[in-house]
Formats: C-alpha cells, sequence, structure tokens
C-alpha cells in the first residue's frame, strides 16, 4: 500500500507529513502576533478570512527560528493550523514498507523513508497537535 506525502525542508532537512493532512501551500505573509503564547507560536494568519495559528516548525525541532518563505496549512478538519516551513521539495509515493523507525525528534517523528539519497522524516501530526495542547494548558 502507497501513501503520497508532501516533502518540505526545515533549516536544510526534508520532512514530510502525509499529503491527505495538506489543506494548501501558501508563501509567507502577514502575521498578527499573540501574546502569552510559546515562542514558536508566531501569531495568526488570515487565509480566506479564517485565522490559522501559525507555528514555526524550526523552533518546534530545533529551538531555531527559520526563514519566513512558506507556509503549510493543515486541512480545517484536522484543525486551524499553519507551519512555516522553508520550501517545497517533491511529492512522494511511498510504499508503507519502506518506512524505518528513527530516534532523531522521535517525540514529533513517527517514522522516515530514503527520498532521492536524503532521509525523509514523517511527522506525526497527532503527536504535534498532543504537545502544542499540554502546552496550551500549562500557560
Amino acid at each position: 500500500m502507497y501513501e503520497k506525502y508532501l516533502i518540505f525542508s526545515i533549516l536544510g532537512r526534508q520532512y514530510t507529513f502525509p499529503s491527505r493532512f495538506i489543506g494548501e501551500i501558501a508563501l509567507f505573509d502577514a502575521v498578527y502576533p499573540l501574546p502569552l503564547v510559546p515562542a514558536y507560536v508566531l501569531g495568526v494568519i488570515n487565509r480566506y478570512s479564517i485565522p490559522y495559528a501559525l507555528f514555526d516548525m524550526s523552533l518546534m525541532l530545533f529551538n531555531t527560528p527559520g526563514p519566513r518563505n512558506k507556509v503549510l496549512v493543515l486541512k480545517d478538519d484536522i484543525d486551524r493550523i499553519a507551519f512555516l516551513i522553508d520550501d517545497v521539495s517533491d511529492i512522494a509515493d511511498v510504499p508503507q514498507e519502506e518506512l524505518f523507525a528513527v530516534e532523531q525528534n522521535a517525540e514529533m517523528v513517527s517514522a522516515a523513508f530514503s527520498w532521492n539519497g536524503d532521509d525523509v522524516f514523517v511527522l506525526d501530526i497527532q503527536r504535534i497537535l498532543s504537545q502544542i495542547t499540554v502546552e496550551e494548558e500549562i500557560l
């Protein structure tokens, strides 16, 4: 069984989400800051008159701010969240048997696969959303 993945870069490393979670890719535009939120929450962006919380994936993964290039917007039925990414690299159809376990950033990465000579890390959207929810409750 194959799954389609959108591959994108964050600080020179390749990451992905299954494409079924992705609503759109947009250029970075105006962000409206929010008070009293974790540093990785840059604020709110406006997509078709709907507010989306914008998270800096570079800060979440590496504690380093990333360039403000592109925004990956999740589908509304998941949550109104968008992630700041460097750029989109490719779309890949990957057989499930080619996924392998990884230790790097294990709290956010569920697996990896090889693509064009690089390891691509599959981000676990449910773990990321759970971490965000826990940190919101602490605040």
